[in-house]
């Protein structure tokens, strides 16, 4: 009777590597400045964004898709919340309605995708352009819209990080721990299977999708407290932090059981800390601070790669060898 062995993949340890070195490297060329209380305040508050996205982004990447509407779905929802509740004279309606048509983007994006079978790079791809220019033309129409003083109190720090912190607790224990995250990680394994083993794969992607499309909408309420009201470039590139903090963090592009929920905190906390570091040790965010993220995402992608390769080929090896020890008894 064979043993079984524990297997371990070094690949989960790269993001908590990638982390500690670039966190270390900055607290000592920074000279301790970085982790001032101040600052490290400033950090959490300067990933919040990236990580409410990524909350739901995270379910799209496990399923092997992308999204990179994030940006212009939190601009549509924090101008179009905006309007309604300034015209209507409720300041806080603007939190449903964002949430609302953040969701609604996100259905279509994830109808079109299952259903219509459009590639979800092309059609998030196209979404960032043609939502964008929807963006401008109401910014322009309306001009800038500040928000109501009643508002303020969303970005005082004992109200707007508990809501962050719960958000962040609850999408964490959807991914890890319901058959939402499961099942999306099963479609990025292998689609074909998971839909033999029973997995509603169209429900699947319009519910990742609206996942991501709610936490865009959500982004934009903490964007117009952070910032004090909206812009025709509010969410810009928003998108692209969002994926380099996923990819970053060690999650393949294929997803499967390579996307958890804490490879995405380690990767948006990890490119805060690169920005925020070069600007205190005198590079502010330049060529420099995109230079260090594509060398370190291009290391870490090609890291996590290759021990997750030889991970499944060691997996195969002990399987075949299992079953010819089986059929020799």
């Amino acid at each position: 009777m064979s043993r079984k062995k524990i297997s371990f993949n070094f690949a989960d340890l790269v993001p908590f590597i990638a982390f500690a070195v670039i966190f270390v490297f900055f607290a000592v060329t920074s000279g301790g400045r970085m982790l001032s209380a101040y600052n490290l305040k400033m950090l959490v508050d300067q990933s919040v964004i990236i990580i409410t996205i990524g909350c739901g982004v995270m379910f799209v990447v496990a399923q092997g898709s992308i999204d990179l509407s994030g940006g212009v779905t939190l601009a549509l929802s924090g101008v179009v919340g905006m309007m309604i509740a300034i015209q209507v004279n409720v300041p806080f309606l603007l939190i449903p309605i964002a949430l609302v048509v953040g969701t609604a983007v996100g259905v279509f994006n994830g109808f079109a995708v299952s259903k219509l079978k459009v590639p979800s790079f092309i059609l998030t791809l196209a979404m960032l352009i043609g939502v964008r220019g929807i963006v401008h033309l109401i910014q322009t129409d309306i001009g800038a819209q500040n928000i109501p003083s009643s508002l303020r109190i969303l970005n005082e720090p004992y109200v707007k990080f508990p809501i962050f912190a719960v958000v962040v607790v609850v999408m964490a224990f959807l991914f890890e721990f319901t058959k939402a995250g499961r099942y999306s990680q099963a479609i990025g394994e292998n689609e074909t299977v998971a839909k033999f083993i029973g997995v509603p794969i169209a429900k699947m992607k319009i519910l990742a999708f609206g996942l991501a499309g709610l936490m865009a909408g959500l982004a934009s309420v903490f964007s117009i407290v952070t910032v004090g009201g909206t812009s025709q470039t509010m969410g810009s590139f928003a998108e692209i932090k969002v994926a380099m903090a996923i990819f970053l963090g060690g999650v393949l592009i294929t997803g499967g059981k390579s996307a958890r929920f804490y490879k995405m905190l380690l990767g948006a906390f990890s490119i805060t800390i690169i920005v925020n570091g070069l600007a205190i040790i005198g590079h502010p965010e330049t060529q420099m601070t995109q230079l260090v993220q594509g060398i370190l995402l291009l290391l870490i992608l090609f890291v996590t790669t290759l021990f997750t390769l030889r991970g499944r080929n060691r997996s195969g090896a002990e399987a075949e060898k299992t079953e010819t020890e089986m059929s020799e008894d």
